[in-house]
Protein backbone atom coordinates (compact mmCIF):
# COMPACT_ATOMS: atom_id res chain seq x y z
CA UNK A 1 0.00 0.00 0.00
CA UNK A 2 1.29 3.56 -0.96
CA UNK A 3 0.66 6.68 0.77
CA UNK A 4 -0.40 9.61 -1.34
CA UNK A 5 1.58 11.56 0.73
CA UNK A 6 4.74 10.30 -0.08
CA UNK A 7 7.60 12.16 -1.85
CA UNK A 8 9.96 10.83 -4.14
CA UNK A 9 13.66 12.58 -5.06
CA UNK A 10 14.20 12.98 -8.84
CA UNK A 11 17.22 14.19 -10.36
CA UNK A 12 16.47 16.35 -13.72
CA UNK A 13 18.12 18.65 -15.93
CA UNK A 14 17.80 22.48 -15.28
CA UNK A 15 15.92 22.83 -18.38
CA UNK A 16 13.23 20.82 -17.78
CA UNK A 17 12.09 22.99 -14.17
CA UNK A 18 8.97 24.26 -13.86
CA UNK A 19 7.06 26.72 -11.64
CA UNK A 20 5.77 24.97 -9.15
CA UNK A 21 8.94 22.28 -8.72
CA UNK A 22 10.53 21.50 -5.42
CA UNK A 23 13.96 22.08 -5.66
CA UNK A 24 16.79 20.82 -3.22
CA UNK A 25 19.59 23.77 -3.33
CA UNK A 26 21.59 21.63 -0.79
CA UNK A 27 21.29 18.34 -1.52
CA UNK A 28 22.26 16.36 1.98
CA UNK A 29 21.15 19.34 4.05
CA UNK A 30 17.54 19.31 2.66
CA UNK A 31 16.84 22.89 1.63
CA UNK A 32 13.79 22.78 -0.48
CA UNK A 33 12.61 25.72 -2.37
CA UNK A 34 9.33 26.10 -4.72
CA UNK A 35 10.45 27.00 -8.45
CA UNK A 36 8.69 30.56 -9.12
CA UNK A 37 10.16 31.20 -12.31
CA UNK A 38 12.40 29.65 -15.04
CA UNK A 39 13.91 31.62 -17.89
CA UNK A 40 15.81 30.46 -20.62
CA UNK A 41 15.24 32.90 -23.57
CA UNK A 42 15.22 37.47 -23.15
CA UNK A 43 11.33 36.58 -23.83
CA UNK A 44 11.00 34.53 -21.03
CA UNK A 45 11.69 37.85 -18.35
CA UNK A 46 9.36 39.29 -16.80
CA UNK A 47 11.95 42.31 -15.41
CA UNK A 48 14.62 44.11 -17.17
CA UNK A 49 17.18 42.91 -13.97
CA UNK A 50 16.37 39.15 -15.41
CA UNK A 51 16.20 40.28 -19.17
CA UNK A 52 19.67 41.27 -18.86
CA UNK A 53 21.36 38.38 -16.96
CA UNK A 54 19.61 35.97 -19.30
CA UNK A 55 21.34 37.99 -22.39
CA UNK A 56 24.35 37.80 -20.47
CA UNK A 57 24.41 34.08 -20.18
CA UNK A 58 22.11 32.31 -22.34
CA UNK A 59 22.41 29.91 -23.48
CA UNK A 60 24.62 28.48 -21.44
CA UNK A 61 22.72 29.15 -18.53
CA UNK A 62 19.51 28.55 -16.92
CA UNK A 63 18.43 31.16 -14.64
CA UNK A 64 15.89 30.08 -11.91
CA UNK A 65 14.37 32.26 -9.39
CA UNK A 66 12.96 30.24 -5.87
CA UNK A 67 11.17 31.05 -2.83
CA UNK A 68 13.67 32.00 -0.26
CA UNK A 69 12.32 30.20 3.05
CA UNK A 70 14.35 29.91 5.72
CA UNK A 71 14.18 26.57 7.72
CA UNK A 72 13.98 26.55 11.20
CA UNK A 73 15.64 23.58 13.17
CA UNK A 74 14.94 24.19 16.01
CA UNK A 75 11.75 23.00 18.37
CA UNK A 76 9.14 26.13 19.75
CA UNK A 77 8.20 27.20 22.91
CA UNK A 78 6.75 29.60 25.04
CA UNK A 79 8.87 31.67 27.28
CA UNK A 80 7.47 32.78 30.34
CA UNK A 81 6.20 36.24 28.39
CA UNK A 82 4.17 34.47 26.19
CA UNK A 83 6.67 34.75 23.56
CA UNK A 84 7.09 32.12 20.92
CA UNK A 85 11.32 30.92 20.88
CA UNK A 86 13.18 28.57 19.12
CA UNK A 87 15.53 26.33 21.35
CA UNK A 88 19.23 27.49 20.28
CA UNK A 89 21.80 24.80 20.18
CA UNK A 90 24.46 24.02 22.59
CA UNK A 91 26.32 27.11 20.65
CA UNK A 92 23.58 29.61 20.75
CA UNK A 93 21.05 30.96 22.45
CA UNK A 94 17.42 30.62 22.20
CA UNK A 95 15.81 32.95 19.75
CA UNK A 96 12.32 34.62 18.94
CA UNK A 97 10.61 33.16 16.41
CA UNK A 98 10.13 36.36 14.76
CA UNK A 99 13.81 36.68 14.38
CA UNK A 100 14.61 33.43 13.00
CA UNK A 101 11.15 32.55 10.35
CA UNK A 102 11.17 34.62 7.09
CA UNK A 103 8.98 37.38 7.35
CA UNK A 104 8.07 37.80 4.13
CA UNK A 105 8.52 35.16 0.65
CA UNK A 106 11.55 35.97 -0.77
CA UNK A 107 13.33 35.39 -3.98
CA UNK A 108 16.26 33.64 -4.57
CA UNK A 109 17.74 33.66 -8.10
CA UNK A 110 19.83 30.82 -9.12
CA UNK A 111 21.96 29.84 -12.37
CA UNK A 112 22.19 26.54 -13.25
CA UNK A 113 23.83 25.11 -16.51
CA UNK A 114 21.79 23.60 -19.35
CA UNK A 115 23.47 20.55 -18.60
CA UNK A 116 22.96 20.40 -14.77
CA UNK A 117 20.78 17.71 -13.31
CA UNK A 118 18.98 19.24 -10.40
CA UNK A 119 17.14 17.48 -7.35
CA UNK A 120 13.08 17.68 -7.31
CA UNK A 121 10.70 16.51 -5.43
CA UNK A 122 7.60 14.98 -7.11
CA UNK A 123 4.59 14.18 -5.04
CA UNK A 124 2.31 10.66 -5.06
CA UNK A 125 -0.88 11.18 -7.31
Amino acid sequence: MTDPRAAVEFRVPATDLRVGDLVNTSPGEDDWQQVVGVFQSAGDAKSNEIRSLIQAVAPRYVVVQLTDLAPVDGGVYFNADGVAMIYGDDESDDETVTDVASTEDGIRTYLFTRFELVSVRAVGS
